[in-house]
């Protein structure tokens, strides 16, 4: 009797199993026709709206054991690689809607503070005083206690997504929430591949693109290329489209933790640096006062020089101190190029300067560098500037040559001008900035030069160690009253590398110099820049102790090398003047009219109100590429630092009526702003910026 109850339940058992197996199976076949028939869907979308994925989709080689599991509930699954375990349970839609609903319930959003604007009454320039007006505006607004949003709402301006996975959260999510940007990373590009089966991209696309929404896809990105990414997009469309966000990790991993990690680190370098209206009026004023001086502009490619030879970046780091033997030995031996205040720090140590690299548009730093340096020592020199450079600076040199820099409205008018007067585009220089040095390696590697020595450019200093190079015009304590000297901008704690071990200290401004001779070097693809010293470590560039460089041996004919320079880089424009149609006054006041016009309209919503801005935003992008390219820039800056808070404060708040109720008293004060930039530009267009005068 017991052997027969026990044969039946085994034939119970085998039967389930069966049926179970079969159930399977049936599960496969229908998984497998929906999730091909997906793909095509998901593929021709792409082919729409994104060629470039389209095309690694169609390139793309899965490995021999890739393989889609299907789960109880008839949904994909995947083990990625180098894992064991399945990204989800048998029942993915039920495991991602508990997680999205967790995330949603007590999100984790991207804020900036924007009351930290110094409050200094006596700067009268118009982005300071705006900018003290929204300063003091956010502080009220924070003083009233209002309870922050907590759970994230229907709308709200981004979502930076870490992980796609299968893709199963992001219709989910933009069920409950419409963004208007959407950022999807996933460093895994076979994760990706796979969710093309799991999930109907193509719904999701259509809806953003119906939505008037952007959405990007970062895959097979490391936490570099996903920063550069990222800075790539708010240059082409806005920083506003990252300041407000509603951060979301869908799938667990090393590399995404990295990235999550890099972008905390980073945020800050999409919240300033905007460039503003009275920066960008008086580089275009000064890059007027180029053309009216026959200033020579760099406009062509040599191929004529000897691209080996030795070119001595000199910045006034406290490196160039150990170096200073190597320097006077060599200085005939190569081309020395003194980065701003570095000029005064060789003529101190007997170095001669064939080159002087000069960026700063103030008439302050004019003023300085006419009492650190001797007038008649000037005329020995060449000078390398930046169009936004005051421009009487010119006429203290020997010789002076001028640079366009990226994203300046004076750029995009001798852009302008060079194509109709000499059928050519001016280049430019890349990465020239936040400081001189990265304008001086900007240049040389764009002339062709790639033996290049970098000596002072140390971006911080050492935890015990000077700030500046002993013999420089700075003084060896900010806080010491009686010492002689300028004071200089303070290192506040953050850290690189160190180029010969350790870590420098450094700060904001020195971080985004350190990233900006790195994508240099990258550009380049520089494989000989020999970075000397004790300053910061620079991937792409060999560190070397000063004690370990050796002389070098061939002599340069340095006189011949510089008119070379001199001569087949640079021309001058065959004009006297600017016209007042590439001015375009009357265009200005029309753009202005424009904005203040939507700005106007009533907005009784967020949604009514972030359209609003959105819609202000894109107008003024719209410029780009266009003849009235430098407009766009006479007013971007104060769009991005006015939109920016703008937007944060529509969603900073649980209660609507509040957020709205503030944002339009602040958008009063945008509406004045334009209206001064309107009223100013006809007036200070061609007028050198007078920061530091004494009148």
């Amino acid at each position: 009797m017991t052997d027969r109850i026990d044969i039946t339940n085994e034939l119970d058992q085998m039967s389930e199993k069966l049926e179970s197996t079969l159930k399977h199976q049936e599960r496969e076949a229908v998984f497998a026709h929906e999730a091909n028939e997906r793909f095509e869907k998901n593929l021709a979308c792409f082919r729409e709206y994104y060629p470039n994925i389209a095309s690694a989709i169609e390139n793309y080689q899965t490995k021999d054991d890739f393989c889609l599991h299907v789960t109880e509930s008839g949904h994909g699954n995947f083990i990625p690689r180098g894992k064991e375990a399945l990204l989800y349970s048998q029942n993915p839609i039920s495991q991602t809607k508990k997680q999205l609903s967790e995330q949603i319930a007590r999100p984790v959003y991207s804020l900036t503070d924007y009351t930290g604007y110094p409050e200094n009454d006596e700067d009268v320039r118009i982005h300071s005083r705006y900018m003290v007006k929204l300063t003091r505006f956010m502080k009220k607004v924070r003083e009233c206690g209002e309870p922050k949003v907590n759970a994230l709402p229907e709308s709200f301006p981004s979502a930076v997504i870490f992980g796609i996975g299968l893709g199963y959260h992001v219709p989910l999510l933009l069920e409950h929430t419409q963004f208007d940007y959407t950022f999807l990373i996933e460093p895994d590009f076979e994760q990706f591949f796979a969710s093309l089966f799991c999930t109907d991209w193509f719904e999701v696309i259509k809806t953003v693109d119906s939505q008037g929404g952007c959405l990007f896809f970062h895959l097979g990105v490391d936490h570099k290329s996903f920063i550069n990414d990222l800075e790539k997009i708010a240059e082409d469309i806005g920083a506003f489209s990252l300041v407000r966000s509603f951060c979301y990790q869908h799938t667990p991993g090393y590399e995404l933790n990295v990235l999550i990690k890099k972008w905390t680190e980073d945020f800050f370098r999409f919240q300033y640096g905007h460039g503003f209206y009275n920066d960008a009026v008086t580089g275009l004023a000064h890059s007027i006062h180029h053309v009216r001086n026959k200033a020579a502009l760099l406009t062509n490619k040599s191929k004529k020089l000897d691209h080996d030879t030795p070119i001595f970046i000199v910045g006034n780091g406290p490196s160039l101190d150990e170096a200073e033997e190597f320097l006077k030995k060599n200085q005939n031996k190569g081309i020395v190029v003194a980065a701003g205040t570095a000029i005064a720090s060789l003529y101190k140590k007997g170095i001669t300067t064939d080159f002087h690299v000069l960026v700063e548009r103030p008439y302050s730093n004019y003023e300085i560098f006419g009492n650190i340096f001797p007038a008649d020592e000037y005329k020995k020199v060449n000078l390398l500037g930046l169009n936004t450079l005051y421009p009487d600076t010119n006429k203290r040199y020997k010789w002076a040559g001028i640079a366009g820099k990226g994203n300046e409205a004076g750029t995009c008018l001798l852009d302008v001008l060079s194509q109709i007067h000499t059928a050519q585009i001016l280049p430019l220089i890349p990465y020239c900035n936040p400081v001189v040095a990265n304008a001086a390696l900007s240049f040389f590697l764009h002339m062709g030069f790639r033996n290049v020595y970098l000596f002072g450019v140390d971006n911080g200093k050492q935890p015990s160690g000077y700030h500046h190079s002993k013999d420089s015009i700075y003084k060896a304590n900010n806080d010491d009253d009686d010492s002689k000297g300028y004071g200089c901008l303070e290192f506040d704690g953050r850290m690189i590398d160190g180029n010969l071990g350790g870590h420098v200290i450094s700060n904001d401004l020195f971080l985004v110099a350190h990233v900006q001779l790195e994508k240099l070097l990258n550009l380049f693809k520089v494989s000989n820049c020999i970075n000397v010293g004790n300053g910061a470590k620079l991937q792409g560039a060999i560190p070397t102790s000063a004690e370990n460089l050796m002389d070098l041996e061939i002599p340069l004919d340095k006189d011949s090398t510089i008119n070379s320079i001199k001569q087949d880089f640079f021309n001058v424009l065959p004009i006297d003047d600017v016209e007042d149609k590439f001015i375009a006054i009357d265009r200005l006041d029309e753009i202005c009219e424009h904005i203040l016009l939507i700005a106007n309209e009533t907005s009784s919503t967020r949604i009514d109100c972030a359209k609003q801005l959105q819609r202000q935003a894109r107008y003024i992008y719209s410029l780009k590429g266009s003849s009235l390219e430098h407009l766009f820039h006479i007013i971007k800056g104060a769009l991005l630092y006015y939109h920016c808070p703008m937007i944060t404060l529509l969603y900073q708040y649980e209660s609507e009526g509040f957020c709205i109720e503030q944002y339009h008293q602040l958008n009063e004060l945008w509406k004045s702003y334009i209206t001064e930039i309107m009223d100013d530009y006809k007036i200070h267009y061609d007028e050198k910026c007078d920061l530091g005068k004494v009148s």
